[in-house]
């Protein structure tokens, strides 16, 4: 989650994704073939590689022969998430993967899904107390402590850009320089008028929404219904939910909200490539540019006819396995035990 801070706070150190990738729709900050976080962290079982400054299979992965993508090796880091597109940390306002654009108005010292302790304005981290600038007169209330230099605020989640006059509501707390949130899911731009509804708080910069997990772009027409609040700018998204490419036809329903701009699916686990006349069954979503499989699942190659057995998606381009956590070579008259799936290329533990 990412919401643009406009000055500069006095904790963290900013880091950014953007690495360079080969291949993909979607390049998540510490997945295989993507940026490693700023401080050098991948997902579990991968490691960061400091000379491509991407995340690739710890021990290394003995099928990947080439710089090349090699089709049919599931640790392969060329044949990543990655995002040809997205050629910094900043948004690439042309580029649909850009993970950067998902909430116009990042936080810049959040660079991944995980908490950044030393960042104030990182929503990941929860309930905390954090600590930033401000003045002995404004920081003085209740769970609010000057130190002389800072005021640390108690049981926030967190602290943004903002004013004394919008922030001063039910869980906000303005200490003389920033506005300091309780409950806050998500906090991104927006404006005065759109951000005053239930779980909306406006510090006087920007719309924090308690319980939201993704802003995005989107428009007040399409975002407004349940689980949706449009802030002014951006479209927020209640629970867990992945916002990717699509239409307002196909996105539309269950767990499933068209922002105006993307389409967002609650409760998924993975986003990727396929087709509608592919993906339409249990768990699985088309959203009018890609198929979004409910839960924990890993994508790789396959084909229609062995990808159909229990917790298999076929999603018309690759088959994605529920619960999975590898996919490695084999053959199908081997991979055909308890809790092994055979997709037509590789073989799911």
């Amino acid at each position: 989650m990412r919401i643009v801070i406009l000055m500069a706070l006095v904790l963290g150190a900013c880091g950014g994704g953007g690495g360079s990738v080969d291949a993909g729709t979607d390049c998540t900050i510490g997945a295989l073939g993507c940026a490693c976080t700023s401080g050098g962290g991948c997902d579990p079982g991968l490691t960061c590689d400091p000379a491509q400054a991407r995340c690739e299979t710890t021990g290394g992965c003995t099928c990947d022969t080439s710089s090349a993508c090699e089709a049919g090796c599931a640790c392969d880091a060329d044949c990543g998430g990655g995002c040809t597109c997205d050629t910094s940390s900043a948004c690439e306002a042309g580029c649909a993967c850009d993970l950067d654009c998902t909430n116009p108005g990042t936080c810049a010292c959040d660079t991944s899904n995980a908490c950044e302790a030393g960042c104030a304005c990182d929503t990941d981290c929860g309930a905390r107390t954090i600590c930033v600038q401000g003045d002995s007169n404004a920081c003085g209330g209740t769970d609010e402590m000057w130190t002389g230099a800072q005021c640390c605020v108690s049981g926030v989640s967190a602290c943004v850009p903002g004013d004394s006059n919008a922030c001063g509501g039910t869980g906000e707390h303005w200490t003389g320089n920033f506005c300091c949130v309780s409950g806050a899911g998500q906090c991104a731009l927006g404006d005065s008028n759109a951000c005053g509804g239930t779980d909306e708080h406006w510090t006087g910069q920007q719309c924090c929404v308690t319980g939201a997990t993704s802003c995005v772009a989107g428009d007040s027409n399409a975002c407004g219904g349940t689980d949706e609040h449009w802030t002014g700018a951006s479209c927020c998204i209640i629970g867990p939910a992945i916002c990717v490419a699509g239409d307002s036809n196909a996105c539309g329903g269950t767990d499933e909200h068209w922002t105006g701009n993307q389409c967002c699916v609650q409760n998924v686990g993975v986003c990727t490539t396929g087709d509608s006349n592919a993906c339409g069954g249990t768990d699985e979503h088309w959203t009018g540019n890609g198929c979004c499989i409910t839960g924990p699942a890993m994508c790789v190659a396959g084909d229609s006819n062995a990808c159909g057995g229990t917790d298999e998606h076929w999603t018309g381009t690759q088959c994605c396995v529920t619960n999975a956590t590898q996919c490695v070579a084999g053959n199908s008259n081997s991979c055909g035990g308890t809790g092994e799936h055979w997709t037509g290329s590789l073989c799911c533990t």
